[in-house]
């Protein structure tokens, strides 16, 4: 008997170019492993995407939205996701991720009338965006209540990425799966070993997009507190280099225009490198002594989780960070990072300076520990998933 297909849908564009291919890639890998074949349906700019394998998956792929008509034509996409799911004869569900409330509204009717479960990968809860055209306003905020507080109580079940969105639908009764982003600790790209360094400079990195760049965009990412932190360190202790990725030094002045003096200040003790390719962030990650971010606490950030905690940890390097999310159910103090106190400028600088002062020797021992951990390997969640799908 054919194995029974799952099709993944969504905007992850695979390989490996966004978070959102990183944790459909990982839970396809588990999927597979519990004896499901799977199918992605993702999204990319290349011109004339075909069907493609990556890790032994088959992938086919929607043209990447780039203008307001095939915007709207995405977000209420079915023809080609219905193409996929009936070109097999034996699927068993769809996992939907993060998709647009109008597809996933004609793919729940057409699952329930074909009796093929559905579910929703559900990582983030947007708010409204302030910027922008009022009608793009207007149908973000109508998709996002749409698809949170109605659409998602429809389904066969949630797979959440926090304990926060576990909490909220296992509440109003719809069967929900905590999923961390995972990985897979046998790939290749996970050190076995970490790199020994004779330089007594302590290496941070930054690796993400923080905010949009527009003035007056939601901030995601704090990189303007870990700059206020690292300024006022700078001033008695200048053994130290921060590493950013994702932002180069002219988009964060766009929307902190105020930084100018104080980044002129830090000079070379802050490397902009801005976007790289993801190997390319990892090698990076590997050469650094602590992966720093920083967040205020609002919904956003409680009902996601943040991928590249995951992504420093399965590098043996570990995290500085304040508490957001449900972090705190995997930080542990000295272990595998520290807390960064946010309440004030005084406070990062003195949690900052506190573990920079750390010994490079014991920092060392920390991180060979850390190497060992595989709570976000996918295969400690195989059985959970088997149970939920069934």
């Amino acid at each position: 008997m054919d194995k029974k297909t799952i099709i993944y849908i969504g905007g992850f564009e695979l390989p490996d170019k966004n978070a959102a291919a990183h944790r459909v890639i990982s839970n396809g890998k588990l999927l597979r492993d519990i004896g499901y074949n799977v199918h992605f349906m993702g999204i990319s700019n290349e011109r004339g995407y075909n069907n493609k394998s990556y890790y032994g998956f088959n992938s086919s792929a929607l043209k990447y939205p780039n203008s307001i008509i095939s915007w709207v034509e995405y977000i209420t996409t079915f023809k080609d996701y219905k193409n996929i799911i009936e070109s097999y004869n034996n699927v068993h569900s769809i996992i939907c991720y993060n998709l647009p409330s109008g597809s996933l509204y004609r793919l729940l009717k057409y699952c329930t009338k074909k009796e093929i479960k559905i579910f929703s990968d559900c990582t983030e809860w947007y708010v409204a965006p302030k910027t922008g055209s009022f009608i793009a306003r207007t149908v973000k905020s109508w998709d996002i209540k749409l698809r949170m507080n109605k659409l998602h109580l429809k389904l066969n079940g949630i797979i959440a990425i926090s304990s926060y969105l576990h909490t909220y639908y296992s509440n109003q009764g719809v069967p929900t799966l905590q999923i961390p982003p995972l990985v897979d600790k046998e790939d290749c790209k996970w050190p076995r070993t970490i790199l020994q360094k004779n330089n007594t400079a302590v290496n941070l990195i930054y690796s993400g997009s923080p905010f949009a760049l527009t003035k007056g965009s939601e901030v995601k990412d704090r990189l303007d507190l870990i700059i206020d932190g690292l300024y006022l360190i700078s001033k008695t202790f200048t053994d130290f280099k921060l590493t950013i990725l994702g932002m180069d030094i002219n988009g964060f002045l766009i929307v902190f225009p105020d930084y100018k003096d104080k980044l002129l200040s830090l000079g070379k003790l802050i490397d902009w490198k801005g976007r790289v390719p993801h190997n390319e962030a990892l090698d990076l990650l590997k050469k650094s002594d602590y992966s720093i971010f920083l967040r205020d606490t609002n919904l956003v950030t409680i009902a996601g989780f943040p991928t590249k905690f995951v992504e420093a940890l399965s590098c043996g390097i570990p995290v500085l960070t304040n508490r957001n999310s449900n972090l705190a159910d995997y930080l542990v103090e000295g272990k595998n990072g520290f807390w960064i106190e946010t309440n004030s400028d005084d406070a990062i600088y003195k949690s900052l300076l506190e573990v920079l002062k750390i010994n490079k020797e014991d920092l060392n021992d920390l991180k060979e520990d850390l190497l060992k951990s595989k709570t976000f390997d996918y295969k400690n969640y195989m059985m959970d998933f088997k149970k939920f799908l069934r």
